[in-house]
């Protein structure tokens, strides 16, 4: 299982499925195709798009992902991931806490409840160039072999 932030008011907004429709969706999912995965599930901390006062994505507030939390906890109960990777550090704030250390370059599972954890950057951080998308690959490539290793796709 994936979880982002939110719909991009471009992609899962307008599309109404999570990563699809823009270029943020268009890296995961390429990612995704080249380790393999069979079976994603792809959701996010909050269903709605939260927006500035000029119309552009922003972060949602702490009070907009409580307001979603059930939805998130039950798609989390259907689907019964092995691994829960969180695209980004709000999302990892929120499934594994502020005490856990976001840091994706030297990503490790972590075991918060019942949930194995992966910390990843979101794909719209590397989109910005904020980090190079060779290093990405090469977090998937940890990914999928963690998973290899361990959860067996």
């Amino acid at each position: 299982m994936f979880v982002g932030i939110a719909p991009g008011r471009f992609g899962g907004d307008r599309t109404g499925r999570p990563f699809n429709g823009d270029r943020s969706g268009k890296l995961l999912w390429e990612m995704i195709q080249r380790c393999g995965f069979a079976r994603t599930f792809i959701t996010n901390l909050v269903r709605c798009n939260p927006r500035d006062a000029a119309g552009r994505n922003r972060d949602p507030t702490a009070d907009e992902i409580q307001r979603c939390r059930s939805h998130l906890q039950a798609e989390i109960a259907l689907a019964r991931p092995r691994i829960v990777v969180c695209l980004g550090r709000l999302a990892w704030r929120y499934l594994a806490g502020r005490s856990v250390s976001f840091n994706p370059r030297r990503a490790e599972p972590v075991k918060i409840g019942h949930l194995l954890l992966f910390p990843m950057y979101h794909p719209a951080y590397v989109n910005r160039g904020a980090y190079p998308r060779r290093s990405y690959l090469n977090d998937f490539d940890r990914l999928s072999g963690f998973v290899r290793r361990f959860v067996s796709v």
